[in-house]
């Protein structure tokens, strides 16, 4: 059908030969276009011949070989996997998810670093898990022969992907329930299959109301049902035979089997225990009308039961064991047991217990004690502390709900009080007596200085008090003086005096040696060094050697005065000098050096 704008409404058209679809009522062309299954050639402007038209691709041209050759595999895959775990056939659906998954993991290139035979696995037991069929991840990895936390490690990268671990509703709690079919029949292999799968799930509907499921693996509660409920109809089996079926250590089998031993479920036989499951079940809502509000998330499926729907409500069911409520832990149930029992035995004895326990208490400490007085005083102490102990063993008592047998151990009973009472008494026995004796002696000594001070006369106790009065009068003044000169005292100047008040208000002045602690903060100028340089030394010699021939000139000059005084009288002597002043031009040459050197030496 197409539609014809002529005729105003959908027509059935007709392609003549040509190609044209036209109307078969108004005959007016709706659509031109001409398809061939030939392909035709045709010359361009350049004299060229090229294919006439369009190709039309196909739909299914998009994908390519390889990618469809890859789901085809993963596909027989996961089908050989389910074969090999014994998923029947009637689950068609199983294949189809997994291999949705599958997709959904390989376009997120999920599969890029990781094996995918683990990929193909984690695939087809999150449709397990969502199918509630009875696998569990170790069967995958028995099969894989890989280890149980790789391939719990990419399965929880998988949901992780595929935004699952956000959404609960998804993830549901595994159902022990559902795996006690084919645990028993690797167990029994067919006989009294049927009797001892329904006690081994009524024993796990006990432990769900008793909270022994929550935060435990469904493998240790199948394996501790299925032992109990095997034993129950007489048929022999050991833990190694669960152990091997189940999956698990001995220890958590046997762990699981104390927990349920404690309960009061596990102080019934089978039909006492088959008698109360049915008795609960028969407490059953009935179906509410449809007018009630749907409060769970299928906002549009029919209300059921407490605001849910069927579904939701079954999960609940499943999930919670029952309408009726579980009983409490089994650490709730034993404190309660012990109050009830303390609670009975404070009424049958009343009172008299803990007297008698103080009286013998008291007893057995003045039979050690040598002194009568001494004993009497530190037996009504050990009274005293006794009934302090029996206070805090009261308020010890109030974490009786402890689990723990190990912290339990810790709490002291009242026999185990009263003779490690007496044991550290004996032990410690002269400790305690010189402890007596020296609070008499204190209390003797005070006595004594209240007897003299009674006898003194009246007008020397109130001298006595006045003066004692003056005196802290005058220590209090003094310190209030002391610290008002410190507060208005100005800064120090130096450092040593700072010093100095810090350690006269530290009271530390008469052990510190003044001398050494201004040594410590001299600033004056260091001496000079008695040792001198090269330099120095040849400055000084220099000096010298020019002070001496100063002093030589100064002679030769006078000498030369006398020679003309006597030439001027006649006796003229002749000076060579070559001869006489062999040196005198190396003379004037060291003369120019020191005054050189002079000039050098001012710049030092």
């Amino acid at each position: 059908m197409v539609w014809c704008n002529h005729c105003v409404k959908n027509v059935p058209g007709i392609r003549p030969y040509d190609g044209a679809l036209a109307c078969n009522l108004c005959g007016r062309i709706l659509e031109n276009f001409h398809f061939s299954t030939e392909v035709t050639f045709v010359k361009n402007a350049a004299g060229q011949s090229q294919a006439s038209g369009n190709i039309v691709r196909s739909v299914q041209s998009g994908i390519t070989s390889s990618r469809e050759r890859r789901f085809r595999i993963a596909r027989d895959e996961l089908m050989n996997l389910k074969d090999a775990l014994g998923i029947g056939d009637e689950r068609d659906d199983v294949i189809v998810i997994a291999a949705k998954f599958f997709e959904m993991a390989v376009e997120q290139n999920f599969t890029k670093g990781r094996r995918t035979e683990l990929v193909q696995a984690s695939c087809l037991y999150l449709t397990c898990r969502e199918l509630n069929i009875a696998l569990l991840l170790i069967d995958f990895s028995s099969y894989l022969r890989v280890s149980v936390y790789e391939l719990g490690s990419v399965y929880l990268q998988l949901c992780e992907m595929l935004y699952l671990v956000e959404n609960r509703n998804y993830e549901k709690l595994v159902d022990p329930s559902i795996f006690m079919d084919r645990f028993s029949n690797s167990l029994l292999k067919g006989k009294n299959n049927k009797d001892v799968v329904a006690t081994a799930r009524d024993i796990i509907a006990s432990m769900k109301r008793d909270w022994i499921q929550t935060g435990r693996k469904p493998s240790g509660i199948c394996g501790a049902a299925l032992y109990t409920a095997a034993l129950s109809h007489g048929i022999k089996c050991s833990k190694t035979d669960i152990v091997n079926i189940v999956h698990i250590c001995e220890a958590t089998l046997t762990k699981r089997l104390i927990e349920f031993g404690d309960t009061d479920s596990g102080n019934l036989n089978v039909n006492e225990l088959r008698e109360r499951e049915s008795h609960k079940r028969s407490f059953t809502m009935k179906p509410t009308s449809n007018k009630e509000a749907v409060l769970c998330m299928h906002q549009d499926s029919k209300p059921f039961g407490y605001g849910l729907c069927e579904d939701c409500y079954k999960d609940f069911i499943n999930v919670s064991g029952g309408l009726v409520g579980g009983s409490n832990p089994p650490a709730f149930q034993r404190a309660e047991k012990e109050r009830m029992e303390k609670a009975a035995r404070e009424e049958n004895e009343g009172g008299i217990s803990s007297l008698n326990h103080d009286e013998q208490l008291y007893s057995d400490y003045c039979s050690m004690s040598k002194r009568g007085k001494q004993c009497s005083e530190k037996g009504e102490k050990d009274k005293d502390g006794a009934e302090e102990h029996a206070d805090t063993s009261d308020e010890s008592d109030n974490f009786s709900d402890i689990s723990d047998d190990e912290v339990n151990g810790y709490i002291n009973n009242e026999e185990e009080t009263h003779y490690k009472t007496i044991t550290w008494t004996e032990m410690n026995k002269d400790y305690l007596e010189e402890q007596a004796a020296k609070e008499a002696a204190l209390k003797a000594a005070s006595e004594a200085l209240k007897a003299s001070n009674s006898n003194c006369p009246e007008d020397a106790r109130k001298a006595f008090e006045a003066a004692k009065a003056d005196a802290a009068k005058s220590r209090k003044e003094k310190q209030q003086k002391k610290a008002e000169e410190a507060k208005n005292a100005a800064p120090p100047a130096t450092a040593v005096e700072a010093v100095r008040r810090t350690l006269d208000k530290k009271r530390l002045s008469s052990v510190i040696n003044y001398d050494v602690l201004e040594s410590l903060f001299d600033t004056s100028a260091p001496e000079k060094s008695p040792k001198r340089s090269k330099t120095e030394t040849d400055i000084e010699k220099k000096k010298e050697e020019n002070k001496e021939m100063k002093s030589n000139e100064h002679e030769n000059g006078e000498n030369e005065d006398e020679d003309e005084e006597d030439e001027e009288e006649g006796n003229v002597e002749s000076y060579d000098m070559k001869t006489d002043f062999q040196n005198g031009e190396k003379f004037y040459e060291e003369d120019e050096e020191e005054e050189e050197d002079g000039n050098d030496f001012g710049l030092y």
